[in-house]
């Protein structure tokens, strides 16, 4: 897979949930407290005069708050705007590349107004910013990402777990009590799960985003499989092409109806509606009918 391939991938919903952005905030609060107790304040030149001796813990607490003002505000908006419309990976770091520039130039300009130095120029200033900035955020990025390597690692495990458990390995396909098991295109077994738990799958170029029922919540799982191969293996599971991008269970399928633009179908869950294109419609309406 290429990194642009990559970059067209809808970010995984682990990266814009709510418990997610609230460990990632913890991190930072915990690392700005080191850096500034152990290291130094934000971005600060010269500790004597107005800022000292106690007044530069409070020009540090006026960084930090700053900054989690921002990274607060931007996440909101993020989190408010993932609900609404599917973001890719590039668009994920097209954001997270603005919030850092939003970052360094409030806090670079708060800091200079802040700082005695005469003789110290703004980009100076700024350059230590960035590299404080930096600093504080590297560890809270890396611990973020291995949380969520680990928790795709449980999927997998969960999913095998789950497998071994019907002990399907011998029983012929139509009679494994609505259990569906996905491959990539090299027949290695990715993910396992019953098929009432199937919500719809997603084309994404040359890979599919299996959206599913994990507890009582929506979650994705990535697949690299092409859409039509999976429509072929599970057409007589209750799975529906009703669009060239979409494959839906029809089993949570809320109702089906039309509007001025066509067709359209609302899944359980997560109340999403996805289209009907004119070339599947008749089967769709048929199969939807049964």
């Amino acid at each position: 897979m290429t990194l642009v391939d990559q970059l067209k991938l809808y970010i995984p919903k682990f990266l814009t949930q709510k418990k997610t952005i609230v460990l990632f905030f913890a991190l930072v609060l915990f690392f700005c407290a080191f850096f500034v107790i152990v290291y130094r304040p934000i971005g600060l030149f010269i500790p004597h005069g107005v800022l000292y001796p106690l007044n530069y813990r409070f020009y540090s607490l006026v960084l930090v708050l700053l900054g989690l003002v921002v990274f607060s505000v931007s996440r909101w908006l993020l989190y408010i705007m993932k609900k609404r419309v599917e973001m890719n990976l590039g668009a994920y770091f097209i954001w997270i590349g603005v919030e850092f520039l939003v970052l360094i130039i409030t806090i670079s300009i708060v800091a200079w107004y802040l700082n005695e130095d005469g003789n110290v120029t703004f980009f100076t200033l700024v350059g230590r910013v960035v590299f404080d900035i930096v600093a504080l955020l590297t560890m809270p990025y890396i611990v973020t990402v291995l949380v969520f390597l680990l928790q795709q690692k449980r999927i997998e495990i969960a999913s095998l777990t789950n497998l071994l458990s019907e002990n399907t390995a011998n029983v012929p396909d139509d009679s494994r009590d609505g259990v569906v098991q996905f491959y990539d295109k090299g027949d290695r077994l990715v993910f396992v799960t019953k098929r009432s738990n199937v919500l719809y799958i997603e084309a994404a170029d040359n890979y599919t985003v299996i959206h599913y029922i994990s507890g009582d919540k929506e979650d994705t799982i990535v697949l690299h499989n092409s859409l039509k191969n999976i429509a072929e293996t599970f057409s007589s599971q209750g799975m529906v092409r009703c669009h060239r991008g979409f494959l839906v269970n029809l089993e949570n399928v809320k109702y089906l109806r039309k509007e001025k633009d066509g067709l359209v179908l609302e899944i359980a869950y997560c109340d999403r509606l996805i289209p009907v294109s004119k070339t599947y419609a008749e089967e769709v309406v048929k199969q939807f009918a049964k």
